[in-house]
């Protein structure tokens, strides 16, 4: 194989750029010239050396034309290890006078500010612990004095939907019970559209199953005597909201979209809509750092319309305590008894009218 020749090409000022290994000795790079104790100041480049694949040159020149480094004067040399002391330190934030170790959030301390600012740090971040858990201690206390107070409200209702799906769903069942756990209304829907198998899976639903059931137009004046004028407590109101506004909007808005969108806001407006699960949550406690809110808690109930009213209705005993029912007024057990501290659902005894058609006539838990 024949030997490349020494220049690859000609370059900037017509100098010649050799291959790497191949420059003549007489010629060298700033950097061995530099470990020969010899400087560059005052050379132009006699040649280029191509050192890398990339296009990569650097210049080359004469070695008999450079001198030799002057040494350092001894102020130099303070200079110089006056510098590197300084690598990796900083001004202090705190005082901007004097310099210290630069930490891991990229800001440096001075040996002086350091006690200080750590010993402030300490008592903020004890004041905002103590400040935590005191809004803890607060919410908890809301969320039971809002339970009480929707257990002693005879206007309160609980309201819950299955669904086809978690997203452009339509309802597959809905119920609405009182806080004393009178049905007011309990029935399968036909939702008119497809039942997905992952839905049914959740809530045991089929398209079979609902192809005999009336449509939520069909049940529309049951609903709105149980609804209006009430408070209607819902575990995650925004979804079952939705739900039912979804519904609404295809009941009303057979010709006109925008009046049905109208009277849908109206059917809504006509009740009191309040989430227990945000309530729960703030009782629960689960703070999230991360989202800075609490953390929403599972029913964990039956996935049954009913079984989630009563789901429901366990929480709010439990978030109102052993006493609540003295103070509503209720001859109702307390959420112990009543199977509040079980995370598996608690089957009540419900008719057959209850289980799949609109009961008029209130159930006995």
């Amino acid at each position: 194989m024949p030997q490349q020749p020494a220049v690859l090409r000609y370059g900037a000022g017509g100098l010649p750029v050799y291959r790497a290994g191949m420059a003549p000795p007489q010629l060298a790079t700033r950097r061995q010239l530099r470990a020969d104790g010899l400087s560059t100041a005052g050379l132009a480049p006699a040649a280029w050396l191509h050192y890398s694949a990339h296009h990569g040159i650097c210049p080359l020149y004469e070695r008999a034309a450079a001198r030799p480094v002057r040494p350092l004067t001894p102020r130099q040399r303070e200079a110089l290890a006056a510098g590197r002391a300084l690598v990796g330190t900083a001004p202090c934030y705190h005082c901007r006078v004097r310099r210290g170790v630069v930490n891991d959030q990229s800001r440096a301390l001075c040996d002086e500010c350091g006690p200080i600012v750590r010993a402030a740090e300490r008592i903020r971040a004890a004041a905002e612990a103590e400040a935590h858990e005191r809004m803890l201690v607060d919410d908890r206390a809301a969320a039971t004095a809002w339970a009480r107070e929707v257990l002693a409200d005879p206007a309160t209702v609980i309201l819950d939907t299955e669904t086809t799906g978690l997203y452009g769903s339509y309802a597959v069942s809905v119920a609405v019970v009182t806080t004393t756990g009178a049905v007011l209304l309990d029935t399968l829907l036909n939702p008119q559209v497809p039942i997905p198998a992952e839905a049914t899976a959740i809530h045991g639903i089929t398209d079979a199953a609902a192809a005999a059931a009336p449509t939520f137009g069909a049940i529309l004046p049951q609903l709105t005597e149980a609804v209006h004028g009430r408070r209607v407590v819902v575990y995650n109101e925004a979804f079952d909201v939705g739900v039912l506004t979804r519904e609404l909007k295809r009941h009303f808005g057979a010709a006109d979209a925008e009046r049905a969108e109208q009277l849908a806001a109206a059917w809504l407006g006509s009740a009191r809509w309040e989430c227990a699960m945000e309530r729960y949550a703030c009782w629960y406690g689960d703070w999230s750092n991360y989202r800075g809110d609490y953390t929403w808690q599972p029913l964990r109930g039956d996935h049954d319309a009913l079984g989630d009213c009563r789901a429901v209705l366990r929480r709010l005993w439990a978030m109102a305590g052993e006493d609540a029912g003295v103070l509503a007024g209720h001859r109702w057990p307390g959420p112990k008894a009543m199977g509040a501290d079980r995370p598996d659902p608690v089957r009540w005894p419900a008719t057959a009218s209850d289980r799949h058609g609109i009961s008029q006539s209130p159930g006995t838990p």
